[in-house]
């Protein structure tokens, strides 16, 4: 997937550590960037893909070879399927068109709440630990904040942000969205929580990507 291959590029993984490292600067939050090819494998889209691809290719096939053929059509389609199948699996943008917005908003929300546990967010020293996942192929993002900060940032604030990510992954700027996104997170966070007169660096700065 593309901008998989772009966030792992060592250059985009020094930029959006080094913006994080910036952010923090001014903050007593804990940023951690994720990002996930996708939230789901989603396996009913992948047969509705292949389903609605094959079998119209699968009755193509057997009319154009004559009428004698037609007996062939189970045959030909269950092939026809197999084949659209493992493109499908291959290319996983081609299932996209087959996930609800409801699933997909759902799928996302609950990986995103499993990285913020994996990532180790919760165990931050005064709860402090904010998450910004992405996940491409569903061209969603869910910002999540630990209570020691989600407490003092007002209702609504993050979701502009969100918004300019989320347009940012649509149009393929993936490193440069994600940048501007933490340094915007970053000014959000410095307003809201200032750092502490002791404050240390808890969490790696690098990006988890495909984690």
């Amino acid at each position: 997937m593309a901008g998989i291959d772009a966030l792992l590029a060592p250059a985009a993984q020094e930029a959006i550590a080094g913006a994080v490292t910036a952010a923090e600067a001014a903050t007593a939050g804990e940023i951690v960037v994720a990002v996930v090819p996708a939230s789901d494998l989603y396996p009913r889209a992948e047969l509705l893909a292949a389903l609605t691809s094959g079998i119209p290719l699968a009755l193509a096939v057997t009319l154009a070879s004559g009428p004698d053929t037609v007996w062939r059509l189970l045959p030909i389609a269950a092939l026809s399927i197999l084949l659209c199948l493992t493109a499908v699996r291959r290319w996983p943008v081609l299932k996209r068109p087959f996930i609800s917005a409801a699933v997909c908003r759902e799928e996302v929300r609950q990986r995103a709440i499993q990285a913020f546990y994996d990532h180790r967010l919760y165990q931050t020293r005064e709860a402090t630990g904010v998450l910004l996942f992405l996940s491409l192929l569903e061209h969603r993002v869910e910002l999540l904040a630990d209570t020691g900060i989600d407490g003092r940032v007002p209702g609504g604030t993050w979701d502009g942000l969100v918004e300019r990510l989320t347009v940012a992954l649509r149009a393929g700027d993936y490193v440069a969205g994600v940048v501007r996104a933490i340094d915007e997170l970053g000014r959000i966070l410095a307003t809201h929580a200032p750092p502490r007169p002791d404050d240390t660096d808890e969490l790696d700065n690098r990006p988890r990507v495909g984690e």
